[in-house]
């Protein structure tokens, strides 16, 4: 009886060593298939951001503009201790764009502030802001898809903007986020 134990133990460490038991090999299968289940429809984004982020921030910014006036919001929206620059970079930041194209406010870059970006276009064509003066004349707020340079990775990657219309304004805020 001894030696028939010492068997089973041998050759347990055995099928363990070589890949697990069948129960075993089971085990991992269920739990990966239960982790492809719980995750695969979560989307894929780059960064520490998601659109619901960008969303949440453009909404807040929009308050702050419809209570203080651009000029104020501006130096809080450029402050990256002002709580509209997210991130050890501030890469989730709030741009503001009047209806002519004009930006008001765009963290990343203030010297271009004042300048026209209206027929600024992505890789593939698509203009970005009149995409987004388009949302904010028809529906006051939504979603803008395009590519474009993501700074953190400087590659050209997916990015969907949440814009909204600062009420009784010819103009909008928007932030948004990386694939």
């Amino acid at each position: 009886r001894h030696n028939r134990e010492m068997d089973i133990q041998t050759n347990n460490k055995v099928a363990i060593s070589k890949g697990g038991t069948p129960i075993m090999k089971r085990a991992i299968l269920f739990t990966g298939a239960i982790f492809v289940v719980l995750f695969s429809w979560m989307p894929a984004y780059s960064g520490e951001f998601t659109p619901e982020d960008a969303k949440n921030l453009t909404v807040k910014a929009v308050d702050l503009i419809e209570e203080m006036g651009i000029d104020k919001a501006r130096e809080i929206l450029h402050d990256k201790n002002g709580g509209y620059r997210q991130g050890a970079k501030g890469e989730l930041y709030v741009f503001v764009v009047d209806w002519k194209g004009f930006w008001l406010v765009y963290p990343p870059r203030p010297s271009g502030e004042g300048k026209n970006v209206l027929n600024v276009k992505d890789p593939d064509g698509k203009y970005l802001v009149k995409d987004m003066i388009a949302i904010t004349q028809n529906k006051d707020e939504g979603w803008s898809e395009y590519r474009w340079l993501n700074p953190e990775t400087g590659k050209i990657q997916h990015k969907i903007s949440y814009v909204k219309r600062i009420p009784g304004q010819e103009m909008f805020a928007a932030a948004g986020s990386y694939k």
